[in-house]
């Protein structure tokens, strides 16, 4: 799982790669680092085009998380290295000594072996993307990051403020300490000799806990702070035990979320349960296309099997609340800065509007003309319809998609970290 999640974020190695990012204004970046961070295995590619949707309310009930982050403690490692790499004048010198703290931080956390969440454990020194990059943008969700703009920006920020000072003060020493290199210093501190700790492992001592805690608590992807009425951080770390809940609308304070907490949760829940049917139909399609290319029969039972089981769970409540309750997405959306285009919203409607007799949803011929359409109507026009495309088809792997999870394992993961301070 290590080799995977590392081959994911990059092993090309160097730092020629590094911080390769085109200056754009602020807004645009901040969108293009929740696009990153969102990326994952078979959701990059959205067979049907339901991401905007998953996003929002990821991004409400988990704000400053993606899939790809780890452990918790990785938000306070990273702003450490941060101003480890501050006390340099230079920009480029402040690029070169976060990288070299960065992997010094892997190489010192290796230890811990594979599954233990380690960013770059099999990579090391070759790891393309760093950890900075990952926690960057929630690090400034949860308000520990309050330097605009991306890690060369920062750079190049930090490097302006020390000549600018310099010359204001001769004597000045160039150190990078104080409110100066972007980040809030009332942060608890680093264990002696950072990152090369001896030891260092993942577990928050109390004044870390506390403070992630009050981070998570209170971070809004909307400056503003509208949506945080949906931030489930704080009732969920109110729970002190580590949970093993499958899904966020099982964790046992769900009965305790204020009204409106409780029902976009509830929502998202329906939601997921019914495009899950949508996926697993859509992987019914293909799995029959391929046949009469030499497909296997037991890769369409087993699609078929998982379809009937899905049917078989979904209940008509479910469908009812996501029909009356899916207009507000694109309001949804546009807190958490995702657009909710029409097509998506009607896409939604139609498929629960199937959904109302889903007993005969498998012979249904209007159901699955409806999902495969969405796919031709999305990938169409590059070629990559698996629907209209056989050289498409010949490389699935023989499923796309699962359930929308909303980023919960990694939200599980933080609040098990916190619950689990000595």
């Amino acid at each position: 799982m290590a080799e995977l999640r590392d081959k994911f974020r990059g092993v090309s190695g160097g730092s020629l790669n590094f911080l390769g990012w085109v200056d754009h204004d602020n807004e645009h970046e901040q969108s293009i680092l929740r696009a990153l961070g969102a990326a994952k295995g078979h959701d990059a590619r959205e067979e049907l085009g339901l991401g905007t949707i998953r996003d929002s309310f990821a991004d409400l009930f988990f704000p400053g998380l993606s899939t790809i982050q780890e452990r918790v403690r990785y938000f306070l490692f990273v702003q450490w290295c941060c101003e480890i790499a501050a006390r340099q004048g230079d920009a480029e010198r402040i690029v070169e000594e976060l990288r070299k703290a960065e992997v010094a931080l892997i190489k010192t956390l290796s230890p811990l072996g594979e599954g233990e969440g380690v960013i770059g454990i099999l990579s090391q020194e070759h790891l393309e993307r760093m950890p900075s990059e990952i926690y960057w943008n929630g690090l400034s969700v949860l308000g520990m990051r309050r330097a605009l703009g991306n890690r060369r920006r920062w750079a190049r920020q930090i490097s302006a403020a020390r000549e600018s000072a310099r010359r204001a003060t001769p004597s000045e020493d160039g150190g990078g300490s104080g409110p100066e290199i972007g980040f809030d210093m009332a942060r608890p501190d680093p264990p002696a000799g950072f990152p090369s700790t001896t030891g260092l492992n993942f577990v928050l001592d109390t004044a870390e806990a506390i403070f992630l805690r009050n981070r998570l608590r209170n971070a809004c992807v909307d400056p503003t702070g509208r949506g945080h009425e949906y931030n489930l951080f704080g009732p969920f770390s109110a729970h002190r035990r580590k949970t093993l809940a499958s899904n966020a609308w099982d964790h046992p304070r769900v009965s305790l979320l204020r009204p409106a907490a409780r029902d976009l949760l509830m929502l998202g829940a329906a939601f997921s349960r019914l495009m899950h049917g949508a996926v697993i139909l859509y992987n019914v399609c293909i799995a029959e296309l391929m046949l009469a290319d030499g497909g296997k029969l037991d890769v369409r039972d087993r699609h078929i099997a998982a379809f009937v089981k899905w049917q078989d769970q979904l209940g008509l409540a479910e469908v009812d609340l996501v029909t009356r309750r899916i207009d507000e997405l694109p309001a949804l959306g546009k807190i958490t800065r995702h657009s909710v285009d029409p097509h998506t919203v009607l896409f939604v409607r139609r498929w629960a509007d199937r959904c109302r007799n889903s007993q005969t949803l498998l012979t249904d011929r209007e159901a699955a003309a409806l999902v495969s359409d969405r796919e031709v109507f999305l990938k169409g026009s590059s070629g990559t319809s698996r629907i209209k495309s056989r050289k498409a088809r010949a490389r699935w792997r023989g499923e796309s998609g699962s359930a929308l999870d909303y980023r919960w394992p990694v939200a599980r993961r933080c609040l098990n970290d916190l619950a689990a301070t000595p």
